[in-house]
């Protein structure tokens, strides 16, 4: 059976104390976890997704994962916690192995927190319940503790006071950050974002963008599918250019969206980029 090699301290679950403009607060454990992938293979019927990716992230590192629409980038980032089934190939993330058959998925998952395009927020509770129950269900913590981690990592992204507010009563940005909020209680050792702004309104773009590079100054390990190229140069630490289901390209932000080398790659940003080589945005 799957087990990680040492078992998380959650004792301080808090995520935070009181106060505006508090940085979000990453577990102890992903101090020294982080995600190996080798060799990975997803295939739909006879249409291969994912040829063979073989991408180390590091603890604390932040990699943006860039590409046209179809080159595998979500596919590869729903393998890593197994909300997609790979054909072949290992996943190893935080601790565990998650090809392992006999793998223990909640006790996985708890450690891999998603945000996805879409919210997927739970319309008939609060925020503040929205961001307790998988900690009530998965970790078994009191309602008065699950709540406490709640408002804690809800004032980490701005939204303490809207905590009673049910989903249909927050805009687009707001609701995206709730789904942040509600990833970072469960104290994850690596977080994983799809085009988390993709669906927003551009005047809600930076609130969620400005939470992500909190989290990434507090040192959380990140795997982000992006289409922002500017919150890709600036925050990533290593930049990787999918296409057609292979890594085509990779490296320091700067050299692989200031300076590509293939010509893929360069294609593709041509595309993203002013005529004049500035960055949209």
């Amino acid at each position: 059976m799957s087990t990680p090699a040492s078992s998380p301290d959650r004792s301080d679950a808090t995520g935070a104390t009181a106060g505006a403009g508090v940085t979000p607060v990453v577990s102890p454990a992903s101090a020294a976890q982080g995600c190996t992938i080798t060799g990975l293979h997803k295939s739909y019927g006879d249409v291969e997704v994912l040829k063979g990716i073989d991408l180390t992230v590091e603890p604390g590192e932040v990699v943006c994962l860039i590409g046209p629409s179809g080159s595998g980038k979500s596919t590869l980032l729903r393998c890593i916690n197994l909300l997609e089934q790979p054909n072949a190939g290992t996943i190893t993330v935080a601790g565990f192995d998650a090809t392992d058959p006999d793998v223990q998925l909640d006790d996985m998952r708890a450690q891999v927190g998603m945000v996805f395009q879409s919210f997927n927020l739970f319309p008939h509770m609060t925020a503040l319940d929205n961001c307790s129950i998988a900690q009530r269900r998965v970790l078994r913590r009191s309602k008065e503790e699950a709540d406490r981690v709640s408002l804690a990592n809800l004032e980490n992204v701005g939204l303490a006071e809207l905590a009673d507010r049910y989903p249909d009563q927050l805009s687009g940005g707001q609701q995206q950050r709730v789904a942040i909020a509600r990833a970072l209680a469960m104290q994850p050792a690596l977080m994983l974002f799809d085009e988390p702004t993709s669906a927003l309104d551009p005047e809600t773009v930076g609130d969620v963008l400005g939470v992500m590079r909190k989290l990434a100054e507090a040192g959380m390990t990140m795997v982000v599918v992006t289409h922002e190229m500017g919150f890709a140069r600036d925050v990533a630490d290593r930049v990787v250019f999918m296409d057609g289901g292979v890594l085509v390209e990779e490296g320091p932000a700067k050299d692989v969206i200031g300076n590509p080398q293939h010509e893929r790659t360069q294609s593709f940003l041509a595309r993203v980029l002013h005529p004049d080589g500035t960055l949209d945005g």
